[in-house]
């Protein structure tokens, strides 16, 4: 993980130097790319080729769906995929890499919510990808009861 911004005006200064060259060398923009849409936003300004996404993927598997937009998929689809993502890990890592690596994912797809940080507390005592499926099935298990009374409360 970068400490410093990425220098995208840095990046148009490259691409400046390679059209004045005559080149067709192809210049690819990195860093601070959050999204498709923020990927498409740099490139235009930039007037670089491309943009390349890292840290933007975690927790987003659909970044790269022009159907569907990260902020509109519902909480209890993202802790799914979690869930799968997990599974998904251990099949084929297991025995490879360890479990604890997978982690790193977590706050990716689960935050900006009430209990966020609860949530991924108890998924960071998690061992593996079963553990993680019975943390996220009662946690939705919870909220929805606790949603529901608070419907019921307010009719």
């Amino acid at each position: 993980m970068s400490l410093v911004p990425a220098r995208w005006n840095d990046i148009r200064k490259a691409v400046e130097i390679v059209q004045k060259a005559g080149s067709h060398t192809l210049v690819l923009g990195n860093g601070d790319v959050k999204d498709r849409a923020d990927a498409v936003e740099k490139v235009r300004e930039s007037g670089a080729d491309g943009a390349l996404i890292g840290r933007g993927i975690f927790g987003n598997p659909w970044l790269f769906s022009k159907e569907r937009d990260y902020r509109h998929i519902p909480l209890d689809e993202k802790l799914r995929v979690l869930v799968e993502h997990s599974f998904l890990f251990e099949k084929e890592f297991y025995g490879v890499k360890n479990f604890e690596i997978m982690k790193k994912h977590f706050k990716a797809y689960a935050s900006g919510f009430d209990e966020a940080k609860e949530l991924r507390i108890k998924l960071m005592n998690a061992d593996n990808a079963l553990e993680v499926r019975e943390i996220i099935e009662e946690w939705l298990s919870h909220h929805r009861v606790h949603m529901a009374s608070e419907v019921l409360q307010s009719v």
